[in-house]
């Protein structure tokens, strides 16, 4: 995104967010704007490999650093974390740029906060694209991670959210900032089955940090223009605030937040994309499953992608590639 200016605005929250916008093109104003949203442990640069294949779209593209990551706020405070508002944090960036029309894109944590941005405020979306993680429906009963880990054990074999554990121990922060290089390993090594086998294996995520066992890594995760991006982010900023969105999830600031949801509001009516990513062990297809059986999704179109969890890093092109024959097919161009 080297063309992109980097830009600051203190939203209606007083918390300052930091984002990227493509540069100004007048046949922008005919076109959706892009809005891509990154997860964890992540920011705005994520998404720079998918960017530079649409880098001939006639769109607006912007991309935030989320709450909590790079040139963004970090606040320690969780309940600052409740989806609908970082959902109005996104809307006044919007706003900001005047964009009245918008495709909301989102990975990880990005297509959670991308969904609830969505239903907070659909007037303001035409379409909405999800990586990896399914549409989560807004649930009437409060978080319990025990139970899911127990349900999703029964039905998948493995407790799905086992890490979540860890992630949400008062001293995961402190774990993670003394063990950079291993948890780089962690979320990035190059073995069968590691994500599931270290996601989803209890205290599994911990003992390889705090061990001696290096792993190999992915193709794209050697490159130092991950690696160390990542390494500059989280020495300087530490782990923190990475983690607040899992402590928001499990101490129901989320269900509270998901609780101002009218029933009635909860099918997402533009088009969807799906971009199911099939080696990936924690955000499975199956997520997808409930909004499908309950109507809530009824433009939905799915596609496969052979690749593990952070897609934008290791299949960009394809990614892009699935993108563009979205916006084609769906919103042509005049």
């Amino acid at each position: 995104m080297e063309d992109f200016e980097r830009k600051t605005l203190v939203t209606r929250r007083l918390l300052k967010y930091t984002y990227y916008i493509s540069s100004p093109n007048e046949s922008a104003l005919q076109h959706p704007t892009l809005l891509f949203v990154h997860g964890f442990p992540d920011s705005a640069h994520l998404w720079s490999d998918v960017i530079a294949s649409l880098q001939d779209l006639p769109n607006k593209i912007i991309v935030p650093d989320c709450l909590g990551y790079a040139g963004t706020d970090k606040p320690d405070d969780t309940s600052l974390y409740a989806y609908k508002d970082q959902a109005q944090d996104l809307v006044d960036i919007l706003e900001h740029e005047s964009a009245v029309d918008t495709i909301i894109i989102g990975h990880d944590w990005g297509s959670a906060l991308t969904q609830r941005t969505y239903l907070h405020n659909c007037e303001l979306f035409s379409g909405m694209i999800l990586l990896n993680a399914g549409y989560m429906v807004p649930s009437n009963q409060p978080f319990n991670l025990a139970a899911v880990n127990e349900v999703t054990e029964r039905t998948m074999g493995y407790p799905q959210f086992a890490y979540w554990e860890f992630f949400t121990a008062p001293d995961a922060a402190e774990i993670i900032d003394g063990n950079l290089e291993r948890m780089w390993q962690v979320l990035h090594g190059d073995v069968q089955d590691w994500m599931k086998e270290l996601f989803c294996v209890p205290g599994a995520m911990r003992k390889f940090l705090l061990g001696k066992e290096d792993v190999p890594l992915k193709a794209y995760a050697s490159q130092s223009k991950w690696k160390d991006r990542f390494m500059q982010q989280f020495k300087a900023d530490g782990f923190a605030s990475a983690l607040q969105m899992y402590k928001a999830t499990v101490s129901n600031v989320q269900f509270a937040s998901d609780s101002t949801i009218p029933k009635e509001n909860i099918t997402i009516k533009v088009p969807l994309l799906f971009l199911i990513c099939t080696k990936d062990a924690v955000c499975v297809p199956e997520m997808m499953l409930q909004a499908k059986s309950e109507g809530l999704v009824p433009q939905l179109e799915e596609v496969r992608i052979e690749c593990a969890h952070w897609s934008p890093m290791e299949e960009p092109e394809a990614i892009a590639a699935h993108i563009r024959e979205f916006l084609v097919k769906r919103f042509p161009r005049n």
